[in-house]
């Protein structure tokens, strides 16, 4: 199938199996919860549920093994098994972040159609950084606990989102999934899921495509060019025209006065969001004001924006500098991108820094242009481990270091780039222009 676009105006997910490497989670409960009542596990009773929802599967075991327990003291159980996996341990299947984002870009309404609790979910998106993607979030509680084999639950998120049932796509890992798709008049795609193997050659014939993860979904249609989104702050201390390049397709946000930033720099923002506490509001472009008090600075109301308009890729103008407050405040921003899984640099034109978390970054040596600069690796969390870095003067391989000691300040590129990787933990990177004599640490 080839497609120069996207051939479908909303798309619908379900999570377990689908958005989410979870099923795991729930043959452990199966094992514990048999376990506990001193019975062998079925070996259908994983296909017998499969479909239901939280409350059907736990009527549905109440009866069918006559259990002294009421169904509400079941889920309780249930819940109280997995909240922490949901929390801490549950992750995206492989490629769904960048695949959602994309479809976020091109304007594709999201929505989850889950048989599962969002008390459970919810924490797990949020963590992941899809939670701000979606546009409605449906659960089987909402269709009176019905099957999905029935398309209840994909017909209320269509209408949810507003768009057509012929016009949503589904994606799902069950047989129950995949017809109720196409009971709802719905395309739909199948994943493929280790714990999840019933029945593969129906889903076959019923789906659209079937993928074993995100990652190739552009066997099926095109997806959108990677964009960057900048964000002008209201303060740069060194030369804005040095500090941003312009690149083709750049959404630009400015925050509160940042307007004024990026006016010098000859850009006409896209959107300008703030308090206007310390600014006046522009006239020519659109705003979106928010009250003084509140928890968001004015950059983290644009990163979050960006965020959910699902781009991974940004650079913060300005933001060293002034208030210290303002300086960690912007830095912290960095790290919540980078929790997201999104690539994120601030740059002054005379200081540039970036957040890599469980991850990998190339820094040239002339990323604030050319001269002699110091380049600073510190660690943001108590253990970062496996820390490398490369193409410095003074390299570290397979290294632990913690937040308590400034181990990695005023090192030297001897590399075009350096290399820094780290296995667990996130590491703030920075490159300043070399102090004048006089002015040590």
């Amino acid at each position: 199938m080839t497609n120069n676009s996207i051939p479908f105006t909303a798309a619908i997910f379900d999570l377990d199996g689908t958005l989410l490497d979870s099923v795991w989670v729930w043959r452990e409960v199966d094992r514990a919860f048999f376990g506990e009542l001193g019975i062998a596990e079925p070996e259908d009773y994983a296909r017998s549920v499969q479909g239901m929802s939280f409350r059907e599967t736990a009527e549905y075991t109440v009866r069918r093994f006559d259990l002294s327990r009421t169904v509400e003291e079941v889920m309780d159980g249930w819940m109280r098994t997995t909240a922490e996996a949901y929390a801490h341990r549950v992750a995206l299947k492989p490629g769904a972040l960048s695949y959602l984002r994309a479809l976020k870009r091109a304007g594709v309404k999201l929505a989850v159609a889950s048989a599962n609790r969002e008390d459970l979910f919810g924490p797990t998106l949020r963590r992941c950084g899809a939670w701000e993607l979606f546009d409605a979030v449906c659960t089987s509680a909402e269709v009176g606990d019905a099957r999905k084999d029935d398309g209840a639950l994909f017909l209320l998120a269509a209408q949810k989102l507003g768009i057509a049932p012929a016009e949503c796509v589904v994606f799902e890992d069950t047989l129950e999934g995949v017809l109720g798709a196409r009971r709802a008049g719905m395309g739909v795609y199948a994943v493929r899921d280790a714990g999840n193997d019933h029945h593969p050659e129906k889903i076959a014939a019923l789906a659209d495509g079937v993928m074993d993860d995100f990652t190739q979904m552009e066997r099926f249609h095109d997806l959108p060019e990677r964009r960057r989104c900048v964000i002008f702050t209201a303060r740069c201390d060194g030369d804005v025209k040095r500090a941003y390049q312009h690149k083709e397709g750049d959404w630009v946000l400015c925050a509160d006065g940042g307007w004024q930033l990026a006016r010098q720099a000859g850009v006409r923002p896209d959107l300008v969001m703030g308090d206007f506490d310390s600014s006046e509001q522009p006239g020519e472009v659109p705003v979106e004001r928010f009250p003084v008090e509140k928890d968001d600075t004015d950059t983290m109301l644009c990163l979050k924006k960006g965020l959910a308009m699902g781009y991974d890729n940004f650079l913060i103008v300005g933001g060293f500098g002034g208030r210290i407050d303002h300086t960690l405040g912007n830095l912290q921003a960095l790290r919540y991108a980078a929790d997201r899984a999104a690539a994120i640099e601030m740059c002054d034109g005379e200081s540039w820094a970036t957040v890599v978390a469980g991850g990998a970054v190339r820094v040239p040596a002339d990323v604030i242009g050319s001269g002699p600069v110091k380049l600073s690796v510190f660690a943001l969390d108590r253990d970062c481990r496996d820390v490398c870095i490369r193409g410095t003067k003074w390299e570290a391989e397979d290294a632990t270091w913690t937040n308590g000691f400034p181990l990695g300040v005023s090192n030297e590129f001897t590399a075009e780039c350096a290399e820094i990787s780290v296995a667990e933990g996130a590491l703030l990177v920075t490159v300043c222009r070399e102090e004048q004599p006089g002015r040590g640490v």
